[in-house]
């Protein structure tokens, strides 16, 4: 009886250790390969948290982490373009916010719709096109900023992180065409 309580023992220990190191690799794994996507964008802190809160961002290559990273950007326009809506029926707004809640609206669906194109451009490897239509979206948030000039700018938080992911997804596909 002796010699059975042991090996129970050290059962117990391998059931409890082992598969925490083994998700601890996978997760090491998983980091460095993000990590290495978003060393070259200026805001590392947020892309490292938006492509790691994707499933997909699981085993992606540079190319799925820069698909990731449009995704959650377009998806971010959609949302905010659903705040926006809601906005644009705010009668407790000054005319003039109500003006330019209703401009950045049109300027976050155009975003949308070319951050869409952008990801069919990434799909077909057209580098220079994604570039061209995520540095149109970026600015179209500049114009949605533009349209409260002078006034307060209910927007400005939402065009930040928009903007914020737009410049993330840039400059991971930056360095994916540049091979890097």
């Amino acid at each position: 009886m002796k010699s059975i309580t042991p090996f129970f023992f050290l059962f117990t220990l391998c059931l409890f250790f082992v598969p925490q190191e083994i998700v601890a690799n996978q997760n090491n794994a998983i980091t460095d390969h993000i990590l290495q996507a978003c060393e070259h964008t200026v805001h590392n802190d947020l892309c490292i948290t938006t492509l790691s809160s994707d499933p997909i961002s699981e085993g992606a290559n540079q190319t799925g982490l820069a698909l990731v990273a449009l995704k959650v950007a377009s998806q971010n326009a959609s949302d905010i373009t659903d705040q926006v809506k809601v906005l644009a029926n705010d009668d407790s707004l000054e005319p003039g916010v109500q003006q330019g809640v209703s401009d950045c609206m049109d300027h976050y669906l155009d975003a949308a719709e070319q951050l869409e194109d952008s990801i069919a451009a990434l799909l077909v490897g057209a580098f220079d096109d994604v570039k061209t239509w995520v540095n149109v979206a970026i600015g179209d948030v500049d114009q949605c900023d533009a349209a409260f000039k002078g006034l307060k700018n209910v927007m400005s938080k939402n065009n930040k992180v928009f903007h914020q992911l737009c410049e993330n997804a840039l400059a991971i596909i930056e360095a994916l065409a540049a091979g890097k």
